[in-house]
């Protein structure tokens, strides 16, 4: 017990930070500085830093483009596991991190869902004229949550390839954190809370795999004795 408490310390940490930072987006210098006076948090920081770093298109397509190779991971891990549950024919079967990785997917859908009906800022560009949710950056917790996941999974695989897609993976996370900045896309708080929300997840996903692998590790030697 004290040791799965040990190891849920840094997700639960990274958690509440989310959340008192979230909160004080809400509060403190909140000025109508967006577009269409959309109501902005630590305003003053926010404009300065947006003025320095600019609006580029350039980054906003690059970004975009790279924010297809994300999907792509988590198609590849659903059609892993829906292989293994084939060849298995039991759930309980499929390989605790395919498994772990369905619960994570399943987290990012929904605080992707929550913060599109809980606007908490708006972006600093209209989107086709229109506004839109800008608060975490989804580019951002997607990239980290999907990317440094499949990143823990397939630098342990098997196979020169898989190793050199997991490091790909780690260059492609910090390549759209990188360019979702430069692209003036969001405010940089919100960049910020979507690296935030997306180490607190994937925190939370390493915990549950350190604590299965310690759990059959213990079965084992338990059996052998």
């Amino acid at each position: 017990m004290k040791e799965k408490t040990r190891q849920l310390k840094t997700p639960i940490g990274l958690f509440l930070l989310f959340i008192l930072y979230t909160i004080c987006l809400t509060l403190i210098d909140v000025q109508k500085v967006g577009p269409r006076n959309s109501e902005i948090g630590f305003a003053t920081m926010n404009q300065y830093l947006l003025k320095k770093i600019g609006v580029s298109s350039f980054w906003y397509q690059v970004t975009e483009v790279l924010g297809f190779f994300p999907l792509l991971m988590m198609g590849y891990f659903a059609l892993r596991g829906f292989l293994q549950l084939c060849g298995r024919r039991k759930l309980t079967l499929v390989d605790r991190e395919i498994l772990n990785l369905g619960f994570l997917y399943a987290g990012v859908a929904v605080f992707y869902i929550l913060f599109e009906k809980v606007v908490i800022n708006y972006r600093p560009i209209l989107v086709e004229g229109q506004l839109e949710a800008s608060y975490p950056s989804s580019h951002t917790f997607l990239a980290i949550t999907v990317l440094l996941s499949a990143f823990y999974v397939l630098k342990k695989d098997e196979g020169r390839f898989k190793r050199i897609i997991a490091y790909v993976s780690l260059i492609g996370m910090f390549g759209i954190i990188i360019g979702r900045i430069l692209s003036g896309a969001h405010w940089v708080t919100d960049v910020f809370g979507g690296i935030l929300l997306g180490l607190s997840l994937v925190n939370f996903y390493t915990a549950a795999s350190k604590s299965h692998v310690k759990h059959k590790k213990r079965t084992l030697i338990s059996q052998r004795s």
